[in-house]
């Protein structure tokens, strides 16, 4: 049954999380933004294959759709993609602990507690607004290797949808509640990660980085964090401080739930992520087994 929500959406045309089609207006974004055709894309896969088949004690899956994940990321800059493709399997490889042998009964006991989540509708740009409440995750009960695992599996659930690729993710962090606790956990090694996760890690476009409820606690860790990041990223990041009205400009109301002053007033980010990981978590598994032997 359609609700009342839903159908507002659809009067306003907002294209939903899940859509199983390609829009001819995401289409054509593709062809302006990526310089996408259908023979750009054939050839730019065969030359990702040549060069995957050239690396030494390489094991990965070279399906379409994989491998294109990685090049519309770079605009088929082939030699970039495959940059890209190197530097997730090598800090892959450098985070073994975390990823080699994931547990994932520990993975679903955070993802069910909800601290991070995407909304059911997309943006006006087709972006996902991928949502981070960082007051829902307990370093007493979740180390953070574990949540940055969790993290990882929601990174690439998302981007499986073609539309996520061509149109990129808006990422809302929520701060509120970042303690001392949680501060201690940010190590070096762990914003190390963070920072190759936002420059080269993802075949992920981020559109834009918002920070909601910052605290001076949180400045300290992005007072390092965007030392790190490239100028590129550094622009696309925006503070919004407690102002749910700022927050509105960057990302519209009718997208978020009632905890920003949205219109989705019935929502649970924590079931979300737990339908929609559930599906994904033996493709997960297959995807940390790839990579250099």
């Amino acid at each position: 049954m359609t609700s009342k929500y839903d159908e507002m959406m659809k009067a306003k045309n907002y294209l939903p999380y899940n859509i199983d089609y390609m829009p001819p207006k995401i289409r054509q974004k593709a062809r302006d933004e990526l310089k996408e055709t259908d023979e750009i894309v054939a050839l730019s896969l065969e030359k990702m294959r040549e060069l995957i088949r050239a690396e030494k004690k390489f094991k990965c899956s070279t399906d379409d759709e994989f491998l294109i994940q990685f090049l519309r990321a770079r605009k088929f800059d082939v030699k970039k993609a495959f940059a890209l493709f190197q530097s997730m399997y090598e800090v892959k490889k450098a985070y073994g602990d975390m990823y080699d042998n994931p547990d994932l009964d520990v993975i679903k006991k955070i993802v069910a507690a909800g601290p991070g989540y995407c909304f059911p509708y997309r943006d006006p740009d087709g972006c996902v607004v991928l949502v981070l409440q960082l007051s829902k995750w307990d370093p007493e009960e979740t180390s953070i290797s574990v949540g940055l695992t969790a993290l990882t599996a929601l990174f690439f659930r998302i981007i499986e949808n073609p539309v996520t690729q061509i149109c990129g993710v808006r990422v809302l962090v929520d701060v509120k509640g970042f303690t001392l606790r949680q501060l201690r956990c940010v190590t070096p090694r762990y914003i190390h990660l963070l920072s190759r996760a936002l420059r080269n890690c993802f075949p992920i476009r981020f559109k834009g980085i918002h920070f909601f409820n910052e605290s001076t606690i949180f400045q300290y860790v992005w007072s390092v964090l965007k030392i790190v990041l490239t100028e590129k990223i550094r622009k696309r990041v925006h503070f919004h401080g407690d102002n749910q009205k700022s927050l509105h400009k960057s990302i519209p109301k009718e997208i978020l739930h009632a905890e920003y002053g949205g219109d989705n007033v019935n929502y649970n980010g924590g079931l979300w992520s737990t339908e929609e990981l559930n599906k994904f978590y033996p493709s997960f598994l297959e995807i940390m087994k790839q990579g250099y032997q």
